[in-house]
């Protein structure tokens, strides 16, 4: 199978379905239809250390409701080494962006953040990560109409197709994709083991929800990461909200406060920081 790619960006818009039927096309008519199982062991084929482009088909009806959105982009990023042994699977992160893309253009989702990271480079020489990095809507976001369910749905689907160790799978994401992670990890716990926040300021007010609602992670990892001199989202919210995380539901929370980084800097710092993989690393379901 032939995917263009433009520098270390695959252009190609398919999902993982069309991925494999792709795989399949170059197949002798004489071969017998391929398993499930077979269709799982054409994947070594694409291309690792690369992100590919996707687009996941939102199904009409989503936790009981009609949806509004009829696709959701993504970026794939498949780690060296995924796909030589059949029988390995791997850590995945969920990445969320900040708010900016009224064009639907996936160069804006790698301008900064973690597909930055990983489009120059600069990622750790270990980095063992699946990583799907969505679009949200253009001039959406990450919380209201459909997004959320979108998103754990986007999430079943790659789960199914690709060889993902579900007891690691991670959620970040940055300014509204930070705010997002609060939203997204309360909606839907059990889908992660950790969850970072970076320069987002818990759920967008200084006052953290009822306990009922907060304490849905209690047994989710929470690291909150934020600029004290962050002048778009409120750093004391931040911590105000992991404070009280901590407090009400007992769970494991970490807060770092960059005492000389502004907004953007924090996460520019944040995802180049080895131990941030580390401590991902350090949780399982």
């Amino acid at each position: 199978m032939r995917v263009k790619s433009i520098g270390r960006i695959g252009a190609r818009l398919l999902t993982g379905a069309a991925l494999v039927a792709a795989c399949r096309a170059t197949e002798p008519e004489t071969q017998p239809p391929p398993s499930p199982e077979t269709e799982i062991q054409l994947e070594p084929q694409l291309p690792t250390g690369v992100q590919l482009q996707a687009s996941f088909a939102v199904p009409g009806m989503l936790d009981g409701q009609p949806t509004i959105q009829e696709e959701m982009r993504y970026l794939l990023y498949l780690p060296s080494g995924y796909g030589q042994t059949p029988d390995t699977l791997w850590p995945l992160i969920l990445f969320l962006h900040g708010s900016g893309d009224d064009d639907y253009d996936s160069a804006f989702v790698l301008s900064y953040g973690l597909p930055a990271v990983l489009q120059a480079g600069e990622q750790p020489d270990e980095f063992p990560f699946i990583v799907v990095s969505p679009q949200a809507s253009p001039g959406g976001t990450w919380w209201t109409e459909d997004a959320l369910p979108i998103l754990d749905a986007l999430l079943g689907e790659v789960l199914e197709t690709y060889r993902v160790d579900p007891d690691r799978v991670y959620l970040t994401g940055l300014s509204m994709g930070g705010y997002g992670a609060w939203y997204l990890a309360t909606t839907y716990p059990e889908r992660f083991a950790a969850m970072i926040s970076v320069s987002g300021s818990g759920y967008r007010t200084p006052f953290p929800p009822a306990e009922e609602t907060l304490c849905r992670m209690e047994d989710l990892a929470v690291w909150a990461i934020h600029g004290a001199q962050d002048q778009m989202s409120d750093p004391e919210a931040s911590r105000l909200n992991t404070l009280a995380l901590k407090a009400s539901c007992l769970g494991e929370v970490q807060w770092t406060l960059y005492e000389d980084e502004g907004h953007f800097g924090t996460f520019e710092r944040a995802y180049r920081d080895p131990q941030l993989y580390l401590w991902l690393l350090e949780h399982h379901r």
